[in-house]
């Protein structure tokens, strides 16, 4: 955790337009923390597109009322997400009704191109059975499509991977998981270069594939990288049980 101010301070030093002699410099100081704040906010939010970066996942329950396909998922939504819309939407559930403890079932998830091909899409049922999700270029918001339509109250809960929040002022604090803290300062940093007109040859140990910047970027991803599970095909797996021999017409048992 870090004051955006502090952070914008940081990133100036490791380029060189403050002095790190002089503890509380003046001169120019709005417009180096107007600039930087600006760079930070578009940072931050480039940062939410990319999948990379989104270390953690937010469980979010709500109900599906009957009679309705869709929902706004947001923070001035239907379904309420304070920290923003999500990008993606990692698993859509809906809850058995009545069921207790409440048991969750997938549902599927379809892109553009199969949420298109839907000839009816209004068509009705108790639960539904697939879903869309895309945010909205009118609104900061996200929608969410279920298909079929409910024809009864149902319990959806959705997991979505969570970015951290843009900050709004300097006195903003950034929360994010270890590692993080590293990473505003340094890629900040490299985004505060041009303006301030400063070289790659002024700042070597900052930029390029091993510089500073690039070791903070892997170091804060490299926890959300998840290897996939190794999976061995079940027709290669060794069995035990009896087989029938259509030749002789006898069972066997195998080893």
């Amino acid at each position: 955790m870090a004051l955006v101010s502090a952070i914008i301070t940081q990133a100036l030093l490791e380029i060189g337009v403050l002095d790190p002699t002089d503890p509380a410099p003046t001169t120019n100081q709005p417009t180096w923390y107007t600039l930087g704040l600006d760079r930070i906010q578009s940072m931050i939010d480039a940062w939410a597109a990319n999948r990379l970066t989104l270390s953690l996942q937010l469980r979010t329950q709500f109900t599906m009322p009957s009679g309705t396909s869709s929902i706004t998922i947001g923070p001035t939504g239907t379904v309420v997400i304070a920290s923003g819309r999500p990008m993606w939407l990692n698993t859509v559930n809906y809850v058995i009704p009545g069921s207790s403890p409440a048991v969750e079932v997938p549902i599927g998830q379809m892109d553009e191109d199969a949420y298109a091909a839907l000839s009816i899409k209004s068509l009705p049922s108790a639960l539904p059975i697939q879903s869309f999700y895309q945010t909205n270029l009118s609104d900061a918001l996200g929608t969410l499509f279920l298909w079929p339509q409910v024809t009864q109250d149902v319990d959806i809960t959705i997991y979505s991977p969570q970015a951290v929040t843009v900050p709004a002022a300097l006195s903003t604090d950034l929360i994010g998981p270890p590692g993080y803290r590293d990473a505003f300062m340094y890629q900040l940093a490299l985004r505060l270069m041009t303006p301030f007109a400063v070289n790659a040859s002024d700042v070597p140990l900052l930029v390029g594939p091993d510089g500073l910047a690039a070791r903070a970027w892997q170091a804060m991803i490299r926890p959300n990288i998840t290897p996939s599970v190794l999976t061995v095909d079940a027709a290669l797996v060794p069995h035990s049980g009896a087989g029938y021999n259509i030749l002789s017409d006898v069972t066997q048992s195998s080893r």
